[in-house]
């Protein structure tokens, strides 16, 4: 997000909030439904993962990404809209579903790992909160995340994961893949 590669604009959080909230209803209608989502300034060390190894590089690009914001002034992975190469692109903040007292990261693990990494104390996340079905998976503290060079198996990634629980994306790109997918149908319906 250098000068030519640069933040476009930051977008306030109540308007992304509805369509982050539309996304997660077309990604598990029952579970996210009703599911009310708020902004909130949270202690990194609140927050948990199901992820429990990631590789290297992407935790690099995090922190790369995190340097970028700060360089421009904004808030540690505030919503943004970003150009580079002529192309448009939006960054969502990290998203936490609310489970109990545990706080268990949906999308972000990489970019709040590099927060934590970069001595940031707290970071504001949406979180989702509602009659939620339980963490996938084990749950570990973001310090528990080990690292690796290589692409970790899925065995390796998550403890005792349940795939029917899963928060799975159709494309595999994860929350943010099915945000820009929801922006686009939305644009498309509006008159």
């Amino acid at each position: 997000m250098s000068a030519a590669d640069g933040v476009l604009r930051e977008i306030e959080p109540e308007q992304i909030r509805p369509v982050i909230a539309s996304a997660l209803a077309r990604m598990r209608p029952p579970a996210y439904g009703d599911a009310r989502l708020s902004w909130q300034r949270i202690e990194l060390s609140e927050l948990r993962s199901i992820v429990h190894l990631v590789r290297r590089q992407r935790l690099e690009s995090a922190c790369e990404l995190l340097g970028r914001f700060q360089d421009a002034g904004l808030g540690p992975y505030a919503p943004v809209r970003t150009a580079a190469n002529g192309e448009t692109s939006l960054v969502i903040p990290p998203v936490a579903e609310s489970h109990g007292a545990d706080l268990v990261l949906l999308d972000g693990v990489h970019r709040c790992l590099a927060a934590l990494a970069c001595g940031l104390r707290s970071i504001e996340v949406f979180v989702v909160r509602g009659d939620l079905p339980g963490p996938p998976g084990d749950v570990c503290a973001l310090a528990e995340i080990g690292l690796t060079s290589a692409h970790p198996e899925p065995e390796r990634t998550y403890r005792n994961l349940r795939n029917e629980d899963f928060r799975r994306v159709r494309d595999g790109g994860g929350l943010e893949a099915v945000v820009r997918q929801e922006i686009a149908r939305l644009t498309r319906e509006q008159p």
